[in-house]
Order: structure tokens, then C-alpha cells, then sequence
């Protein structure tokens, strides 16, 4: 079996006094599939940021495979991960936000090809190639020319989805990617997703509401409240039979807003 490609060992993360991540042990093992569920403020958002390094912590170390990420090896000891360092490993993971967060001056095929040549040095001919393969497979070649303005929410996001591929991530987070979505264009960045998770070719973390989501395309569901993890299980554990009675009562209200 493989092992983690996402490791939290003790991860502190804290606002003043205020803990949105306590002492968190949390792993995600290599082209596993995890969604994390619960409430507003849990902190389930939180562990994207910090693995993405949009946030730092004030404790404990972040894995990505067996490097660190917020510390590196100089000499015999630790120290705090420079920028160099924390870019080379933060190159392996592409994430998705719930406001799409595309350049608004730039074309869709031009969203997906500005990172990989700007960063990873790509060829505009080999990442335009590239990027129109993408495009095709989440069913947008007619739009590559269109500005975000002239496309709908699920489509920005679909983009959005493509652009994070252009970079050839190994590791893929989504944050709540269906959130700022009207109901009727959900179905088509899940099904997005659903074929991502199905390749075998990504690690994903999902932070999400969509509870019926979760429990199709994952193979484990994490339930988050409080900065720690409660409980983690087989979705059909999670969801058919919860042992704790926060996850129980999460679910309960989840149900009846349904």
C-alpha cells in the first residue's frame, strides 16, 4: 500500500487565542480520495490554506510525501522552510476555490497557460496544447476565447478546474467548489470532479456540503468541528452509521435542510 502523500503531524493553527486547528494528526495517503465535512468554522477550510501555504501555523510540521513543508534540513537541524523551498513542494499542489478567482482580463485558454509558462517554465506552444486538452475535458473548447465575464458561474469553474491542471499537480484541493454555484450549474463541476476522483491520477482533498457527493466519490470522509478531527471513517460508515454524537446531529440538520 502507499504511503501518505499528505501528512499533519501536530498542526497548530491559532488566531490570538483563538484555535481553528488544534493540535491536528490528520494524513491523506497517495491517489486517495478524502472529503472533509462539518460545520461553519470548523476548520475544515483551514487545513487546505496551510497545506497551500495561504495560511501559516504555529505549531507542528505539514508532510507533503516525506519532505516538510513549513520547515526544511539545514545542517543538522530544522529551520523555518524559505521561500525557494516552500514553492519547489507547494509546485505539487493545485488548488480550486469557491470564487473561481480567474483573471478577468484574460481569455479562458490565456487563464490556463499564464501559470505554467510563468512558473514552470513551459513553452507557450506546449502549455496552449496542453491547456486546450484540458479545456476539451471539462466540455469547454468553444469558450477558450471567452473572458470569465461572458461565462457562466459553473463554467468560471470549470476553468478554474483546468487552470489547476495546467500545472500538473499531483495533489488537488477543492474548497467548497459547487458553494458560490447557482443549483442548476452544480451538476456540471461535480461531474468534473467525480471523473478526477475516478482516474486514480490525484490525491484530493474535498472540503464540501454535498453530503451525497462526499459519500459517492470518496474513500474516506473526515468530520471536522472545532479545529480537531472528530471522526473518520468509510463514507457508508460516516454517513449510515455515526458514532459520535456532534456527526450525528451535524448530519441530522444537514438531512432536514435537504
Amino acid at each position: 500500500m502507499k504511503g501518505p502523500k499528505i501528512r499533519f503531524e501536530k498542526v497548530l493553527k491559532a488566531y490570538g487565542e483563538l484555535k481553528v486547528l488544534e493540535d491536528l494528526d490528520f494524513h491523506v495517503d497517495e491517489n486517495e480520495v478524502v472529503a472533509i465535512i462539518g460545520p461553519s468554522g470548523s476548520g475544515k477550510t483551514t487545513v487546505l490554506r496551510v497545506l497551500m501555504t495561504l495560511e501559516g501555523i504555529q505549531g507542528g510540521t505539514i508532510f507533503v510525501g516525506d519532505e516538510p513543508l513549513n520547515v526544511m534540513r539545514k545542517g543538522d537541524r530544522l529551520v523555518p522552510a524559505n521561500r525557494a523551498h516552500v514553492r519547489r513542494i507547494r509546485s505539487k499542489i493545485g488548488m480550486v476555490f469557491q470564487s473561481f478567482n480567474l483573471f478577468p482580463h484574460m481569455t479562458a485558454l490565456e487563464n490556463c497557460i499564464e501559470a505554467p509558462v510563468q512558473t514552470k517554465g513551459l513553452s507557450k506552444s506546449e502549455a496552449t496544447a496542453e491547456s486546450l486538452e484540458l479545456l476539451a475535458m471539462v466540455g469547454l473548447t468553444d469558450k477558450r476565447d471567452h473572458y470569465p465575464s461572458q461565462l457562466s458561474g459553473g463554467q468560471q469553474q470549470r476553468v478554474a478546474i483546468a487552470r489547476a491542471l495546467a500545472m500538473r499537480p499531483e495533489i488537488l484541493l477543492f474548497d467548497e467548489p459547487t458553494s458560490a454555484l447557482d443549483p442548476e450549474m452544480v451538476g456540471e463541476v461535480l461531474n468534473v470532479i467525480r471523473d478526477l476522483a475516478r482516474s486514480g491520477h490525484y490525491t484530493i482533498l474535498l472540503v464540501t456540503h454535498q453530503m451525497g457527493f462526499a459519500r459517492e466519490v470518496s474513500d474516506r470522509v473526515c468530520f471536522f468541528d472545532g479545529g480537531v478531527m472528530v471522526e473518520e471513517g468509510a463514507p457508508d460508515d460516516i454517513f449510515g452509521n455515526p458514532q459520535n454524537d456532534r456527526l450525528r446531529h451535524f448530519l441530522s440538520k444537514i438531512l432536514e435542510a435537504t
